[in-house]
């Protein structure tokens, strides 16, 4: 039987956040649980994560953990591609990447891979997390076993996270309201977007909201809708604005869902067009750009995100140095029919 701070946390009748303050000789928990704890961490030799990481300081080999989120299959091959090019042509001969890929994008599903991570031995971990509370105090938690965490993508903003390699969120959400406002005056626009816990959501859709105030006042309507990544919500959020909504002129996609909203238009056939702004060249966004059913992709590299991430997290694992900065923006490209 494999003995996790979970186990011990089960077997107790307490949370493992109740665990770790035991292990770690923080206040705040009864004398008889604590008692309870330590005995268990003596009968079945528990080690914390730091122990661990002291028991391996002579090995040389750093684990990096890896959590991809339930993301398009895209997405995700693009991050691996990230990791292969860290580890196999930047010489981190001395890092292993373990990597683990989520099936859903439930809280306990983070939680659950984390601490997968953390029996696996990681010395630091890469995640693409909503920022949330919760995810935030699991951030910190980690940070104070002596676990460094990089995000990835979508940050946690006020957490204790070494560092954070992603794009502009907020420009890349103006660049969007620059390229879908000449054909906006007088009229709707519709911003369908992903989960706006995921910070790299709400980033994109605040950047678009203000800079298309900047440019057309309140001379535009905007209306904004939540499809969670999911092709029925974005399908069905498109049919309706653009079925009872004559005045519609644009569409901002930023999330993934944009068959969803091709799809939808497609059943509509408007009588005047509707211009659409997608971010990321995928296979789908691709095509509807060559057919000229979209407007503009504005994208970014995902491979090298992870492969930065990587760099940085290996970086602070040999040296114990932090990075000078705490955050890297990665290049934003405008991508028209004619660039393909």
């Amino acid at each position: 039987m494999k003995v996790t701070a979970q186990w011990i946390a089960d077997q107790c009748g307490v949370s493992r956040g109740t665990v770790d303050r035991v292990v770690n000789g923080r206040p705040n928990v009864s004398p008889e649980v604590r008692e309870r704890i330590q005995k268990l961490i003596s009968e079945y030799g528990y080690k914390t994560p730091t122990q661990r990481q002291a028991a391996r300081a002579g090995r040389g080999v750093y684990r990096i953990g890896v959590i991809l989120p339930s993301w398009d299959a895209f997405f995700i091959r693009r991050m691996r591609d990230g990791i292969r090019t860290a580890v196999h042509n930047r010489g981190l001969n001395d890092v292993t990447v373990l990597v683990e890929e989520l099936k859903n994008r439930s809280p306990r599903s983070y939680f659950e891979a984390i601490g997968r991570m953390e029996e696996r031995g990681i010395d630091g971990l890469i995640v693409t997390a909503p920022d949330t509370l919760v995810m935030r105090e699991e951030i910190d938690r980690l940070v104070a076993s002596g676990v460094p965490v990089v995000t990835c993508d979508s940050d946690v903003c006020q957490s204790r996270r070494l560092y954070h390699i992603g794009q502009d969120m907020v420009k890349s959400g103006r660049v969007a309201a620059g390229l879908i406002a000449p054909y906006a005056e007088g009229g709707e626009i519709l911003v369908v977007t992903g989960n706006r816990e995921f910070a790299a959501h709400d980033l994109r859709v605040r950047g678009f909201l203000d800079r298309l105030h900047e440019l057309r006042g309140d001379d535009v309507v905007v209306n904004v809708i939540e499809s969670v990544e999911k092709y029925e919500l974005t399908y069905d959020g498109v049919l309706y604005y653009a079925k009872g909504h004559p005045r519609l002129r644009g569409i901002y996609m930023a999330n993934e869902s944009v068959r969803g909203c091709m799809d939808a238009l497609e059943r509509v056939r408007p009588a005047r067009r509707i211009h659409v702004v997608c971010h990321d060249l995928t296979p789908y966004a691709r095509k509807y750009l060559e057919e000229g059913r979209l407007d503009f992709i504005i994208d970014q590299d995902f491979s090298a995100q992870t492969t930065r991430a990587i760099e940085v997290l290996a970086h602070t694992l040999r040296t114990g140095e932090s990075p000078r900065r705490n955050i890297e923006y990665i290049h934003t490209s405008i991508i028209t029919r004619e660039l393909l």
